[in-house]
């Protein structure tokens, strides 16, 4: 990743060239030796390809790919059939369906199955021919139009921290292979972000940061509260320990109740990620933009 070495001793081997990178980590099969893939893309001054004139690999048909996939007929449990793009626009990614079941419910119906290590490993393996499949058709960059609903925190932490944080996953992913109320089921995730100084209202300084994900299906937990008590744990180390902040758009914040339940976004740890000079600055832009 071409990490400064003032930042990370062993830093400076990449070329940071490309134009965003995500890593994916299969710990909960790997053990000691896990398997990591990347999807990078290069797009603008990151193609390296001799005359690239700002267009690259567009499809002849995108614009009948793009009105093909908008008008696609998808179904939920919750709100019945809709095209893709309601559905897109509700939930961010509609449900997979196998033979006209959601996948979802599939998921949930072998819960008590070994099913979280094949998951994981195939999350990793299948990244290649998804992004192959949407390359031909739309080439913009994504390769995921439909998922199965999953659970998803990130936090951004010190570069020079990023490895004791991805290793601290691992140990909770692996620990919990044999727990009979929950199992990861996802790999973990890193990538490196440039944060701009382009908005009042982020929980980092502008610079250079690692941010770490912890991804899974709840449909492979017992219940809603085992897979909390172990998002709460792993928060917990990254955040008191590693200086973390969260990802504003994701889970964070668990916090145990009165009632010994874990829940997410506790008011007492929401209510300090911003200082009180960025909620005042954006109070008065607000006010003056929308009096």
């Amino acid at each position: 990743a071409d990490v400064p070495a003032d930042i990370v001793p062993e830093g400076g081997a990449g070329t940071r060239n490309s134009w965003n990178g995500e890593y994916f980590v299969d710990f909960i099969n790997g053990g000691e030796t896990p398997s990591v893939a990347v999807y990078a893309q290069k797009a603008n001054s990151s193609v390296d390809v001799v005359d690239f004139d700002g267009e690259l690999g567009i499809p002849s048909n995108i614009h009948e790919e793009y009105e093909k996939l908008m008008h696609q007929s998808v179904r939920d449990g919750t709100h019945g059939r809709m095209t893709w793009g309601e559905a897109a626009r509700r939930d961010g990614s509609p449900p997979i369906e196998i033979a006209s079941v959601d996948v979802n419910d599939f998921l949930s119906s072998m819960k008590r199955l070994p099913l979280a290590r094949i998951m994981s490993s195939q999350a990793i393996v299948q990244i290649p021919n998804m992004a192959a499949k949407l390359s031909s058709k739309y080439n913009d960059g994504f390769f995921l139009t439909h998922a199965p609903a999953a659970l998803a925190a990130a936090y951004f932490v010190h570069p020079s921290k990023g490895f004791e944080a991805m290793d601290f996953l691992r140990r909770v992913q692996l620990n919990s292979t044999n727990d009979k109320d929950f199992m990861w089921n996802l790999p973990g995730e890193f990538r490196f972000i440039n944060v701009q100084d382009s908005a009042v209202l982020q929980p980092v300084e502008p610079g250079l940061w690692f941010n770490a994900q912890m991804i899974s299906f709840a449909d492979l937990a017992k219940n809603d509260q085992a897979w909390k008590r172990d998002f709460k744990r792993v928060e917990d180390y990254w955040i008191n320990e590693l200086g973390a902040k969260p990802h504003m758009g994701k889970l964070m914040g668990f916090r145990e109740q009165d009632n010994g339940e874990v829940e997410p976004f506790a008011d007492e740890y929401v209510c300090t990620i911003y200082s009180n000079e960025q909620k005042q600055a954006f109070s008065a832009y607000r006010e003056q933009m929308d009096p």
